[in-house]
């Protein structure tokens, strides 16, 4: 970090690169027998510590342009929380890539058709760990990130790409407050 509150890789560096978050959605409810799983939402506590979060992201990824979220409820609504924290400049995408069970090569086909260059995607675990991992080609066993957790990753086009950083949701919180 050469400030104390980004890290030191910079959205612009790599020219006709990628930049992109993913995150983990919010704390939301159980699972229950009555209810369906894409209708959970998130709880009060998920929800006030999604909006803490939502506020730190601009500090660390200025540049954002566009969020892209699984259709699941409780995805929208952390992705609703980002924009806030974002003055809601940003546009909310719904994407079935971003699904639980989605395979990494669905997400991969997603960014092949982005046009832009800085994006927050808002999904589920194992699915975003499964997908950093595939584009960086990590090995790191045991992996996995917390609810509001968030993994920072660089492309330079159709290269490998690199994990810049994983920031879990407590690091997030405490830059907010």
């Amino acid at each position: 970090m050469d400030d104390g509150t980004r890290p030191d890789h910079d959205e612009e560096d790599a020219p006709g690169g990628l930049f992109f978050v993913l995150l983990r959605h919010g704390i939301a409810e159980e699972r229950s027998d009555g209810r369906n799983d894409e209708e959970r939402s998130l709880t009060a506590k998920g929800s006030s510590r999604m909006k803490d979060i939502g506020r730190a992201l601009p500090l660390i990824v200025p540049k954002a342009e566009l969020i892209i979220s699984s259709p699941l409820a409780r995805c929208l609504q952390t992705s609703l929380w980002v924009a806030k924290g974002y003055g809601r400049k940003l546009k909310i995408e719904s994407s079935d890539a971003l699904k639980p069970m989605a395979r990494p090569k669905e997400f991969l086909t997603l960014i092949e058709q982005l046009a832009n260059r800085v994006v927050i995607f808002v999904g589920h675990e194992p699915n975003l760990t499964a997908i950093m991992k595939e584009i960086t080609g990590s090995k790191i066993p045991n992996l996995e990130l917390k609810k509001g957790g968030c993994y920072g990753v660089s492309m330079d086009g159709a290269s490998e790409g690199m994990l810049e950083w994983l920031l879990t949701p407590r690091i997030l919180r405490k830059l907010r407050k």
